[in-house]
């Protein structure tokens, strides 16, 4: 008698007619650990129950999933209710679930949670450096073979192409990752970056598991530049992002935290050539309005003709001084000669020699009045230069004085202004413009008395 010889589609069918219609496979419920747990874009979730022993693919659809009462995630322990079936294309049994509920925190989820609380009493969550604004040497840890890496370098040579971009690779998944990773971490450090980006495209949380390394997590801690990281999906969240500086949520993200946007930087120069053309021309503008103001209020004083004219003045009075001093002298010169020629013919000796004795005492007296003339002249020409000093405006506003305008007018009283009025205050070496807050009429008599 010949044997049967199955197809590999009819032993699968026969072993799914086993399973699929067992009534003990039916409606059951399994105790174990999430591992490998995903999530489809339509809603679907992927994950395996495992114990010390065995691992058991589960499927809960997006149908059943709605009703979940705990966040799904791997390291957690539940019980899973659902139906055992058989995945005809891969050969590979697999639980139906209609139901996930919670059965406690399995020993993966424990042992990461007990870790994240240890580092983060030492403090290596707490360090978080600010990242450069315009970095041009970014240094990259990651497998070189990965997407991550190609999506670094787009999106760095799309926003920020000045930058050079340095590989160190490493292996990413698998038990030598941790020390592939903390290797070439470590040759990082030896080159002069301005970040560092570590980065992994996405898997489930056993493939980022060397990213939850207590050994990884503490280099990580002792880079000498800020640091980046971009691991796995938006969902997923490793000790490593917790440590880093900067936290992205996929290494896209990384990339574009890590560098400006060279679009806006352009559009920020430009705004800064524009906000300072504006404000030296608002300068300028400003400084020459002033410079006019002087120029119009030195033209209106015209000091250098005022000073002339008191020169003039002074001359005019030395010279009619000396004019009249000359005069006078004449005079008691004239009259000198007149009594010598009297005494010339009266002639008797001794009123001769009592009138020459007169005329030394005379011309003594006449030589000391001059003298005293003279002296009188020059101390009135003093005292004529002295006052014309005080009345110079520059010497008054040296002193501490100030010339007061309203509208260009000289204020020359408390009644010609009143409060809210706008006054320009002139000093020695410059001008105040100001703004009157009141006004007391106060007579001069009264001023003296407050001031004794």
């Amino acid at each position: 008698m010949q044997e049967m010889v199955y197809t590999v589609s009819q032993l699968t069918e026969k072993i799914a007619e086993k399973l699929e219609y067992a009534p003990d496979l039916k409606a059951i419920w399994v105790k174990g650990e999430i591992a490998e747990c995903t999530r489809s874009s339509m809603g679907h979730w992927y994950f395996n129950l495992k114990d010390e022993d065995a691992t058991l693919k589960v499927v809960l659809f997006a149908s059943q999933a709605k009703n979940l009462q705990i966040v799904l995630t791997s390291g957690i322990e539940v019980i899973v209710k659902g139906s055992v079936s058989v995945y005809r294309t891969r050969g590979v049994y697999q639980m139906l679930a209609t139901e996930v509920e919670s059965a406690g925190m399995g020993a993966y989820r424990l042992a990461l949670i007990q870790l994240m609380e240890k580092l983060e009493k030492e403090g290596l969550f707490q360090q978080k450096r600010a990242l450069p604004s315009y970095p041009f040497l970014i240094g990259v840890v990651t497998s070189k073979t990965g997407a991550a890496i190609a999506d670094i370098r787009r999106i760095i040579g799309r926003r920020w192409p000045l930058a050079k971009i340095k590989l160190f690779p490493c292996t990413v998944q698998g038990e030598e990752a941790p020390g592939s990773i903390i290797k070439a971490l470590k040759k990082a450090y030896q080159t002069d970056l301005d970040v560092l980006i570590l980065a992994r495209g996405g898997g489930s949380s056993d493939d980022l598991w060397a990213f939850n390394d207590e050994k990884v997590a503490r280099t990580l801690f002792d880079s000498n530049v800020p640091t980046i990281t971009g691991v796995g999906h938006e969902i997923d969240r490793t000790i490593v992002d917790l440590v880093a500086d900067y936290c992205a949520p996929t290494p896209s993200g990384a990339a574009e935290v890590a560098v400006p946007d060279i679009v806006e930087v352009y559009d920020l120069i430009e705004s800064l050539e524009y906000s300072l053309d504006t404000y030296v021309n608002n300068e300028l503008n400003l400084s020459n309005k002033r410079l006019a103001l002087l120029v119009k209020t030195l033209e209106k004083h015209e000091p250098q003709k005022e000073f002339k004219k008191i020169n003039e003045k002074i001359n005019a009075l030395e010279k009619l001084l000396t004019a009249k001093a000359l005069y006078s002298f004449e005079q008691k010169k004239q009259a000198f000669s007149a009594v010598n020629k009297a005494l010339e013919e009266v002639s008797p000796q001794k009123e001769i020699l009592a009138k020459e004795a007169l005329i030394k005492e005379l011309f003594l007296r006449l030589e000391n009045s001059k003298k005293n003339m003279m002296w009188e002249l020059k101390e009135k020409v003093t005292s004529l230069e002295y006052g014309l000093n005080l009345l110079n405006p520059e010497n008054l506003l040296k002193k501490g004085y100030a010339v007061v305008y309203k509208e260009k007018e000289i204020i020359r009283s408390v009644l010609n202004v009143k409060s809210g009025t706008n006054i320009t205050i002139v000093l020695a070496d410059g001008q105040i413009e100001a703004k009157v807050v009141g006004v007391n009429q106060t007579k001069a008599s009264e001023r003296g008395k407050e001031n004794g």
